[in-house]
């Protein structure tokens, strides 16, 4: 079984490699049009084809469940990237304004 986890997973990996090459990164990216964060854009997504598989009054496809995971690895990979960068703009702070971090840290323990 560990085997074909692994062969799904890279099927996976794969296809939003593909995809991002293809689309240009964008579903990281604010729109053209619409101002939305990529966050809430990526979370609507996954409403999205949540709704179609619930109305679905046949069977759920391999695609379905491919579209939901490749969303769920899409929204947990822009939150990691966010929080490095929330973690980056801090730390600039600190070093723009002459803070310790250390300070900082045993402040917030005390």
């Amino acid at each position: 079984m560990q085997d074909k986890i692994r062969k799904k997973c890279d099927e996976i990996r794969d296809l939003l490699i593909e995809k991002n090459i293809a689309y240009g990164n964008s579903v990281f990216d604010k729109g053209l049009l619409f101002e939305v964060d990529p966050m809430y854009a990526i979370q609507a997504r996954i409403n999205d084809k949540l709704n179609r598989i619930k109305s679905k009054e046949t069977y759920m496809s391999e695609n379905d469940l491919t579209d939901v995971t490749g969303y769920l690895i899409l929204l947990q990979v822009y939150k990691e990237h966010k929080d490095e960068r929330q973690v980056d703009i801090i730390s600039q702070i600190h070093k723009d304004f002459g803070i310790d971090q250390k300070t900082c840290k045993d402040e917030e323990g005390a």
